[in-house]
């Protein structure tokens, strides 16, 4: 799994880095800005995002603009937004984006399983179903 991480200081990503390096399946590449992240998913290398994760400020968007400029390059590409709104404010401000969750402001280790546990919930569902078949 290719996760991009997007945010100015990189900092704010440590604990959640941390943990999410100790999966084998996961490979981290980290951006510094929106515009930039949004290049390198435009490129669709053979390494293609499966996951983003967005700071809430960053030095030319904001992180919940940022998803909206992602969602009209590629609809599929999963997000996360770390942020301090409260629930109601947050779900107001992403609804229909997709947004599958927002994480706290310096995201912890815990917070990066509880990431990758909806993901993996989220990929499971969207695998066509073979039963039938």
């Amino acid at each position: 799994m290719n996760i991009l991480l997007i945010g100015n200081d990189s900092s704010t990503f440590a604990a959640l880095a941390k943990r999410l390096r100790q999966e084998d399946h996961v490979h981290l590449v980290f951006s510094s800005n929106g515009a930039a992240g949004l290049e390198h998913i435009r490129q669709k290398t053979e390494k293609a995002i499966d996951l983003v994760v967005i700071d809430e400020h960053l030095p030319d968007m904001t992180g919940i603009e940022f998803v909206r400029h992602l969602v009209r390059i590629d609809p599929l590409v999963h997000t996360a937004v770390i942020g301090s709104l409260p629930d109601l404010a947050f779900h107001e401000a992403t609804e229909g984006l997709g947004i599958l969750l927002q994480l706290p402001p310096q995201p912890r280790e815990q917070d990066a399983e509880m990431l990758l546990a909806v993901f993996g919930k989220i990929t499971v569902l969207m695998q066509p179903d073979t039963a039938g078949a």
